[in-house]
């Protein structure tokens, strides 16, 4: 089925709106990052397009905060990969099927490892021989972080959770299906860290969240950490 582009130009108004009535401007530029499980659990969500649908719905949400028209995908399992192709316009159709079920094996469920990649990924040292000491990111990077499944490395990501709350990093949790994600609760609620960096959400089915909800959600907490982060210096932009 093809691309609708008038329900994408649709759907990133309606995020931009959602920032202005958070108080926020239109202009406030992140770099929104998706990171999808992809452990053998969440092999009939695939099959059955549900999460080439969340990747359509996601894109707008990336366009309303970064004008490079793009959102890098991640996908984890017990490791993690970086998809080669940022989800774009231009390849959005067919997106999940071709860039990530027919070259990628499905594996267990680990959370860190893809955590520290965009850690490693987003923190750069600045200046041509890496000595500028500055800690500013130039920019937010949000991350939108969809499992269907408890992991197995809690120690391991409660850390890098907390590593990421000294950078300007924001990770949206989303638990979809039938467990309870007490882990993802906890880490909503982690200790030890610099600003509240994530936030969590559960769903049943997100194929029956409409896009004002699943909007209205990826918005629930974000603004507030957004200025709170701005206030600290996090960023730069």
């Amino acid at each position: 089925m093809a691309i609708n582009l008038n329900k994408i130009n649709l759907q990133k108004e309606k995020v931009i709106s959602l920032k202005k009535s958070n108080g926020m401007v239109s202009e406030a530029p992140a770099q929104v990052v998706l990171a999808l499980d992809f452990s053998g659990s969440m092999l009939n969500l695939y099959r059955d397009n549900t999460v080439q649908t969340v990747v359509e719905t996601i894109l707008p949400f990336g366009l309303a905060f970064d004008d490079n028209g793009e959102v890098d995908t991640y996908i984890f399992e017990t490791g993690y990969k970086k998809i080669a192709e940022p989800i774009t316009l231009k390849n959005l159709e067919g997106y999940v099927e071709r860039e990530i079920m027919k070259k990628h094996k499905m594996g267990a469920t680990n959370y860190a490892p893809v955590l520290e990649a965009i850690y490693q990924d987003f923190v750069k040292t600045k200046g041509f021989f890496n000595f500028s000491s500055s800690s500013q990111m130039d920019y937010p990077v949000y991350i939108i972080f969809i499992t269907d499944g408890n992991n197995a490395d809690r120690n391991n990501t409660k850390e890098i959770v907390r590593k990421m709350a000294e950078k300007a990093f924001f990770i949206q949790f989303i638990g979809i299906g039938s467990e309870t994600f007490e882990f993802l609760d906890r880490l909503d609620n982690l200790t030890g860290r610099k600003i509240d960096n994530a936030n969590f959400f559960k769903v049943s089915d997100i194929r029956k969240m409409t896009d004002d909800q699943l909007y209205s959600g990826l918005m629930n907490e974000y603004p507030s950490w957004y200025q709170l982060a701005k206030n600290m210096q996090l960023f730069k932009k």
